[in-house]
């Protein structure tokens, strides 16, 4: 009988510690509970100075390790609008980072140019990534001015007579823009001879398409992403 007795305390000594201070399912304990609201309060803190990366990553750890908790229940009436803003910011700077901006002397002065490659097609898997095939600057000399000019990959390239090239703005209509052929000393280069109103019509827009003259060359139309012009780094100070 003691032997049965002694069998029953053992079992419900091992039951109670079994389900002591587990807490139900779902439950988190009331030191997570302090962990989740101190990254709630860091995400609040970024969203409010708008440092929306910083708080989508505050609100993805909060997520990530306290998902159960009040804390990360609280994010939802405000998680969609840092996220949106977060991504923004992302591709704001990847179009900042497709220009190239130079200062370098020349003659008696500073030659600025900026500088963007055209959008090339994605290779398949296991290909090797496409290279662009033109180079659109703008340059401001200080003997020749301001010009604005597609830098060719290809080797052969002939404009023709008249030379021109169709030019079209976000989904507005083509217009027509005279060219000039030229040598770069590294290829082929085609100027926009009306470079003032094309500057001013690329700095208001997402994309740029630019149709090459029939007969030109094997590139029929060339794509820019030029959203992330910034004005400011290429104009005189």
């Amino acid at each position: 009988m003691k032997i049965g007795m002694r069998h029953g305390c053992l079992l419900c000594l091992f039951l109670a510690a079994c389900s002591g201070d587990e807490g139900e399912p779902g439950e988190i304990s009331a030191a997570d509970q302090a962990e989740a609201t101190a990254l709630f309060d860091s995400y609040e803190s970024a969203r409010s100075g708008k440092n929306w990366e910083v708080a989508e990553s505050y609100a993805d750890k909060l997520r990530g390790q306290f998902p159960d908790s009040d804390a990360a229940a609280r994010l939802a009436t405000s998680l969609g609008q840092v996220s949106a803003q977060a991504e923004q910011m992302r591709e704001s700077r990847r179009l900042d980072e497709l220009w190239d901006y130079q200062s370098v002397a020349a003659g008696k002065g500073v030659q600025r140019s900026a500088a963007i490659y055209n959008l090339t097609v994605p290779a398949e898997d296991g290909q090797p990534l496409p290279t662009p095939d033109a180079q659109l600057v703008l340059r401001d000399h200080p003997s020749w001015g301001r010009s604005a000019y597609l830098l060719l990959a290809q080797s052969r390239f002939s404009c023709g007579s008249p030379c021109a090239m169709q030019i079209r703005f976000d989904d507005g209509p083509a217009r027509r823009y005279a060219g000039k052929q030229a040598d770069s000393g590294k290829g082929p280069a085609l100027f926009i001879e009306d470079e003032k109103a094309f500057i001013d019509a690329m700095s208001n827009a997402k994309r740029v398409r630019i149709e090459l003259p029939k007969g030109s060359g094997r590139i029929p139309a060339l794509v820019f992403e030029v959203a992330g012009y910034d004005p400011g780094r290429f104009e005189k100070p």
